[in-house]
């Protein structure tokens, strides 16, 4: 039999179904950067080309089989008054005048945007266009978002934001209906937006769920918070039909996965999240959900992969496949993009060890 293209294996993986070979999803926005060409990450993000031949580059360079093309996370919400700061060799946000001056209006302050509007939109848009015209048929690209209420963290600060609700405990009325009125339409047109951009190779739409973290939050806030991103995921799910997988992306170091499986199973077709690295070992995500729904995790990108030598990466991704076994199907990935400075060697080493032991 001939080999599989990486996006074939990819969709036999979401349905739950073994291809020939475990598929590898990693992606990292400063290697891309690296693999481009252009020197300055300034004039890199600003150049839709360079975006999208850096992380195609990243793609065949070490063979995998799913990737994203993105930057930072924070240009789709500038003409919210999100602000970063792009240095030489990092993208961060720049720290907002309310961290020091708390101010409880600005949630009553939230207007709706065109989700193109502002330049590095238009950047991003074209590139995602781009990408997936030239490499969507032969690669599966996660591509995705994060549902309403991650806009207030990602714009306002997750710390202040947090801060707010417990010193003025009258702006919870006014973040709901900004939630309401405004960001929950918003996202749902961006990820219309996005998806518009896939086409014709629309293969997946990755739902962002990172903030279902056991220490961040509790309980009753991932309730709270779980209600709009289910209205949202329901309405990307009535857009795209039924039968383009949705895949997620859980980066987070304490992740409730089963919080995320009760209230999102039905609607995803996938579990994708940081193990071995984080809390949720790796064997008892297989014992759970190995049986009911494909599971993409095994490189832990933030110790060994980063840190370890390829003999410990070609032990970890041997461990991991072994689990991955006893899933329905099971892809090899890492919690979040790669860093820059993660050795070459090491990244190389996991499509050697799956190639070794990944084989079905």
């Amino acid at each position: 039999m001939a080999e599989m293209m990486g996006l074939e294996r990819a969709l036999i993986y979401l349905q739950g179904e073994k291809p020939d070979k475990m598929p590898i999803w990693h992606e990292s926005v400063y290697l891309a950067w690296k693999y481009s060409g252009v020197p300055s990450l300034r004039q890199y993000v600003y150049n839709p080309e360079a975006i999208v031949r850096g992380h195609m580059n990243y793609a065949e360079k070490f063979k995998v089989d799913i990737t994203g093309v993105n930057i930072d996370i924070w240009w789709m919400y500038e003409p919210f008054g999100a602000q970063v700061d792009i240095r030489d060799h990092i993208i961060q946000p720049k720290a907002p005048p309310w961290r020091y001056r708390p101010d409880p209006n600005i949630y009553e302050k939230i207007e709706y945007h065109d989700p193109k509007e502002g330049e590095r939109a238009k950047i991003m848009f074209e590139a995602w266009e781009t990408a997936h015209r030239k490499y969507g048929n032969k690669i599966l690209i996660r591509q995705g978002w994060f549902g309403p209420i991650a806009m207030l963290g990602l714009t306002f600060g997750m710390p202040e934001l947090m801060r707010d609700v417990v010193v003025f405990p009258e702006v919870i009325g006014a973040i709901e209906k900004a939630v309401r009125d405004v960001l929950l339409d918003w996202a749902v047109d961006f990820a219309k937006a996005m998806i518009e951009a896939m086409k014709p190779n629309v293969t997946n739409f990755c739902m962002c769920l990172s903030g279902y973290d056991k220490s961040m939050v509790g309980r009753d806030l991932e309730e709270y918070v779980s209600k709009f991103d289910l209205e949202y995921l329901k309405k990307v799910r009535e857009y795209i039909g039924k039968d383009v997988p949705i895949t997620t992306h859980i980066c987070s170091y304490d992740p409730d996965l089963d919080f995320i499986y009760e209230k999102f199973g039905k609607y995803i077709n996938e579990l994708q999240f940081y193990a071995p690295g984080s809390t949720y070992p790796l064997e008892e995500a297989v014992r759970k959900f190995g049986d009911k729904i494909p599971i993409c995790a095994g490189i832990d990108h933030l110790g060994t992969l980063f840190a370890g030598t390829p003999v410990d990466v070609e032990r970890m991704v041997k461990r991991s496949i072994e689990l991955g076994k006893q899933c329905i199907s099971f892809a090899l990935g890492p919690g979040c993009g790669l860093g820059y400075g993660t050795p070459e060697e090491n990244i190389w080493m996991v499509t050697e060890a799956r190639d070794k032991y990944g084989v079905y």
